[in-house]
């Protein structure tokens, strides 16, 4: 088949010279010149006409309404449809959003893709066998999109693309649409039955990807629904344009210096325990700063402490993942302002506020269960140590125990003997009162501490309580260290 016949095909029916580039495949940097790609594969070129060039009376704007467009792509690739989406866009509220990059996503009718339908049975008719019946003859609308029209949208933008960018969602309509989707329906239950009391396959964009193809439906059936080749018609109406801001990630580690604080807000039998949680004080701290509606921001940390248990040190590592964010940078001013409103509730404390990048979570899950935990216990003897006691508490190499889930956490976690290393161990006496016990333990993540101590019936093996061989209790017990060097320590306090 020689190119021109091709498009002197095309152009005969109506179809514009980008959408005549798409049929043959033109790939990549080839819609830039499209004069100069034309002559490349042997086609003449011949301007469009300067219709929008017009002055812009209310006599043109008249005549725009009832323009009709390119039987492809139905106006898409047009000037003045690209010239009336950048001035919505503008008209949005994108300048709000602190982002170099965008992204964008077209949403467009399904009479679409119903016409580029048609078109590829007109080629069949008019060149046969030239054309494949299993392989859409023309450069996918969705690809000829990414390489024509995002890049006028970032260059009139001044915006890189970048998936992590904005995402412009832009949703477009046609006035046949209704009745181009009743067609669909009836064409669907022809070309593929169903059995009875068998639900019926929707018709959806994907569908007619997949399965609408002249291999599988014959031409005559296609005709009975569908004009061959198209019509021109009507131009595609811009709907709607939504801005959505990028997904940015604030990482810190806190410190928890209370004993009634819970990880996450706490609510038993549709009633509140507790009346905050450190997810709750470092999001309502943090987030507003990045977007309008907190409740969708997530936090996460290595790991958990009980209410009761405290967390020093430098603390443990979090992150708070936000979407549809404002801001992709955080000054450092902004960020010791945080903090410094974090410490006024007395029950944490926050440093090294920071954005990181999405790579960068793999440090807060990966591995959870080989870290390394440090914790200190206050406990109390039944009888007064001996230096016996102490010696048998003083394990260096560590040890392995079986640790069955605890009672306390049955309600949340499923049933399971877990093995778990004690890598290290050390007791010392409280010398005014021989049976108070700080233990030092350095353990793997996962491990629970207070069975570690008490033994739980026996369900934690070997225990602080078998090993002595008398019971034991633990009256406090605090995390000392977490062996996770990230995020980067970073001073808010000084200036930038």
């Amino acid at each position: 088949m020689i190119n021109q016949d091709l498009v002197d095909y095309l152009k005969g029916h109506g179809v514009c010279v980008v959408c005549q580039l798409r049929y043959l495949k033109a790939r990549g940097n080839e819609y830039k010149d499209i004069k100069e790609s034309l002559e490349k594969l042997n086609v003449k070129y011949e301007a469009a006409a300067p219709q929008d060039e017009e002055e812009d009376n209310s006599e043109t704007v008249c005549k725009k309404a009832k323009q009709q467009s390119c039987p492809c792509c139905l106006g898409l690739f047009s000037h003045s449809f690209q010239s009336q989406l950048i001035e919505s866009i503008l008209q949005t509220d994108i300048h709000k959003f602190e982002c170099s990059d965008i992204v964008v996503a077209i949403s467009m009718p399904m009479i679409v893709q119903t016409r580029q339908l048609a078109m590829w049975y007109a080629l069949l008719e008019k060149f046969g066998n030239k054309i494949d019946k299993e392989r859409a003859p023309d450069v996918p609308l969705k690809e000829a999109i990414k390489l024509i029209i995002n890049p006028i949208i970032c260059k009139e933008l001044q915006k890189g693309y970048d998936a992590n960018g904005i995402m412009i969602n832009i949703q477009l309509s046609h006035n046949m649409e209704e009745d181009n989707l009743k067609k669909l329906k009836q064409l669907h239950e022809k070309a593929f039955p169903t059995a009875p009391n068998t639900k019926r396959q929707v018709v959806s964009r994907g569908v007619l990807d997949k399965q609408y193809m002249p291999k599988r439906i014959k031409a005559d059936l296609f005709k009975e629904y569908f004009t061959v080749p198209p019509q021109a018609d009507d131009i595609l109406k811009l709907d709607s344009i939504e801005m959505t801001g990028p997904t940015v990630f604030v990482a810190g580690r806190y410190r928890k210096i209370s004993r009634e604080l819970s990880h996450t807000p706490w609510v038993l039998n549709g009633k509140r325990v507790m009346e905050d949680s450190i997810e709750e004080i470092i999001i309502r701290t943090v987030a507003p700063y990045f977007c309008k509606d907190i409740s969708r921001v997530i936090f996460m940390s290595s790991g958990r402490e009980d209410v009761d248990v405290r967390c020093l040190g430098k603390g443990r590592p979090f992150v708070l993942e936000i979407p549809n964010s404002i801001h992709t940078t955080l000054p450092t001013a902004e960020a010791h302002r945080m903090e410094c409103e974090i410490d006024k509730s007395c029950k944490l404390s926050v440093k090294n506020l920071q954005m990181v990048q999405r790579e960068e979570l793999v440090h807060i899950k990966s591995g959870e269960e080989q870290k390394k935990k440090y914790y200190r216990a206050l406990c109390k003897l039944h009888d007064p140590a001996t230096p016996e006691i102490l010696q048998k508490l003083d394990i260096p190499e560590g040890f392995q125990i079986q640790q069955k889930t605890p009672i306390r956490v049955l309600h949340r976690r499923p049933l399971h003997t877990r093995p778990r290393m004690i890598y290290k161990m050390k007791a010392s006496v409280d010398k005014d009162n021989l049976r108070v016990l700080v233990l030092d333990v350095v353990s793997q993540a996962g491990t629970y501490i207070k069975e570690l101590v008490h033994g739980e019936f026996g369900r934690t093996t070997p225990s602080v309580s078998s090993i002595i061989g008398q019971p034991v209790d633990i009256l406090a017990l605090d995390v000392m260290a977490i062996d996770l060097d990230w995020p980067k320590d970073v001073d808010n306090s000084l200036p930038e």
